[in-house]
């Protein structure tokens, strides 16, 4: 380390949306920001940032097998394997493996699956419309949320133990990620009881008190939908946290939620109220995934392994970085 260059590390947490699948989801999306962060800071990724991933979709893995296999049958499974197998590598920037998988939407009818017509589109609807539906469910006593709420507090707690006590955060939320990271991020600001998991997993610190949580980078985010469940689309989060000044003197925090207009889960968040444009710094309309396919829906998996999204966050965390 060279004189007058800090020691400190910033702590990103990346927190996946429905489609992802399988544990190494978020592999390229590192690899990406480590590789920016690296170009524009001048320093090694590794000697500034500590990046972990919140792997929340095997809460949902065991429920989605057994309605798949109620619903299309036991012959299916061997269709939803490969439709998984697809989606981790459409997660992570696949192109062949998302046409692949979309390839097939069309299939009214295979062998084997009984009476379950558009069986590639019953695996959409049960993996993506599902996840959203059991990820509310936590009231009825299922402990969705609360299951989900653990892992991001596990995650988080990891990112203390490695990153420091005092470390700053960025959290990165895409698609379904992003509702679950603004409820955790929530429920953190506003002092609200944790679900047990979540309370024996974190300590007593200010990076998992939320109080150096100061960028927050929402991608093709669904979070106006949920908004529309309360009046006047809700009070959103408060970023940075209202502590962050105090703990993080220096440093300027943003929310900037990423959208392409193309992808239809996406949208801007900054007109639903006044107190939404309050919240978000900006919404940052892009273009992602080859040219070919940006401009249709099938763009909504490529925010985090795109350069034109990762390059700016990369540039605000160097910026962040060097202000230690």
């Amino acid at each position: 380390m060279t004189a007058g260059v800090t020691d400190q590390k910033l702590a990103v947490m990346l927190v996946h949306g429905v489609e992802s699948a399988g544990d190494q989801y978020a592999a390229r999306a590192m690899t990406l920001l480590r590789e920016e962060f690296t170009r524009i800071a001048g320093v090694p990724a590794e000697d500034a940032l500590v990046i972990k991933p919140a792997y929340w979709a095997p809460v949902f893995e065991r429920g989605q097998e057994e309605l798949s296999d109620r619903i299309t049958g036991s012959g299916s499974r061997w269709l939803v394997e490969v439709l998984d197998m697809l989606a981790a590598r459409a997660s992570q920037g696949s192109t062949p493996a998302l046409l692949a998988a979309a390839s097939t939407a069309g299939l009214r009818w295979l062998p084997g699956l009984d009476d379950a017509h558009f069986p590639t589109l019953r695996w959409l609807i049960v993996h993506y419309l599902g996840d959203a539906v059991a990820y509310q469910s936590g009231s009825d006593g299922t402990g969705h949320y609360e299951q989900v709420q653990a892992v991001l507090a596990r995650t988080l707690h990891d990112l203390a133990v490695e990153a420091g006590d005092d470390a700053p955060l960025a959290v990165l939320g895409h698609s379904l990620g992003s509702v679950v990271s603004s409820d955790f991020l929530y429920d953190l600001q506003a002092d609200a009881p944790l679900s047990p998991g979540a309370s024996r997993a974190l300590g007593d610190t200010p990076i998992e008190r939320g109080e150096t949580f100061g960028w927050y980078y929402t991608l093709g985010s669904p979070l106006a939908l949920w908004a529309q469940r309360h009046p006047d689309f809700g009070k959103p989060l408060t970023v940075p946290h209202p502590g962050f000044a105090d703990r993080c003197p220096g440093q300027r925090g943003e929310w900037v939620n990423v959208y392409d207009p193309d992808d239809v889960i996406a949208s801007p968040l900054r007109p639903l109220s006044d107190a939404w444009a309050d919240a978000v710094h900006e919404d940052r309309r892009v273009g992602i995934g080859p040219w070919w396919l940006g401009w249709t829906p099938l763009a909504h998996p490529y925010y985090w392994n795109d350069r034109r999204v990762v390059t700016p966050i990369a540039s605000q965390l160097a910026q962040a970085w060097h202000r230690l």
